[in-house]
């Protein structure tokens, strides 16, 4: 009996995997398109909490940090503060392809502002690839699930979408000889005021994202993402001339467009 019911268990299992593949297969580019918009629609301001694990390659080797995380969204605008025991580790922010970053593991407070090298040195398609936006315009197409677009800047993305709940599995991003990839591993919902859980918008909750720019790897690991942002400091947390003046970094660098 016990040994039927494993069988039972399995040939569902696989019923539904084929289901899913079917349902994928049958996807138009228009739904895709509509599913993301309907997802994302309420994501214009957010706040975030959880923790959060970075890993990085340059001259002086392989490094690793971890910390506590607070992020902020507003619009295309994004400010992500990472501390650990209390204590001030980084504090990244930018809006589109303008980033700045204070770093503050060093002796000094270091500000690097457009650093091309960072894994987020565009806004837009960071906010993509950690299921918070939809993806950009471009030529969309669907084979098999598996979603493939050209945008604008000519990257080319490759995604797959959960497909109850149209939250991101997998985003790859290609841009020349450099290449970025988002792996969600657990979902979970983002807040919206007076609305119950059950009818909260899903989204990536537990996400690897990797680089080949200096061979970066962060894991993000969300504990909250709300909608509600009444009591949060979202005139500051944006203001690069106000964390100046707060953070009083010792030096700054700005790497120039090519």
């Amino acid at each position: 009996m016990r040994l039927f019911f494993a069988l039972f268990l399995i040939l569902c299992s696989c019923s539904q995997r084929n289901d899913m593949k079917k349902d994928q297969a049958a996807i138009s580019p228009q739904e895709v398109r509509k599913q993301q918009i309907q997802r994302t629609k309420h994501f214009g301001e957010l706040v975030g909490r959880g923790v959060m694990e970075f890993r990085w390659s340059d001259d002086d080797g392989k490094h690793m940090e971890q910390g506590d995380v607070d992020f902020w969204k507003r619009g295309t605008q994004v400010s992500l503060r990472i501390s650990k025991l209390g204590e001030l580790l980084l504090w990244f922010g930018g809006n589109g392809d303008q980033t700045w970053m204070f770093d503050l593991m060093e002796k000094d407070t270091t500000l690097r502002i457009n650093d091309n090298r960072a894994m987020f040195s565009d806004i837009n398609t960071a906010l993509v690839l950690l299921g918070l936006a939809p993806l950009p315009d471009g030529k969309l197409t669907v084979q098999d699930g598996v979603v493939k677009l050209v945008d604008q800047s000519n990257q080319q993305w490759t995604a797959l979408y959960d497909v109850t709940t149209h939250r991101p599995l997998e985003l790859i991003v290609v841009d020349g000889e450099h290449s970025s990839k988002a792996l969600h591993r657990r979902e979970m919902g983002v807040e919206l005021e007076g609305v119950h859980e059950l009818n909260w918008p899903i989204t990536g909750g537990l996400i690897d994202v990797s680089s080949t720019h200096g061979e970066q790897k962060i894991k993000i690991a969300f504990e909250s993402l709300s909608t509600v942002v009444s009591d949060e400091p979202m005139d500051r947390v944006f203001d690069l001339v106000y964390l100046v003046k707060t953070l009083k970094p010792v030096w700054t660098y700005t790497t120039k467009d090519d």
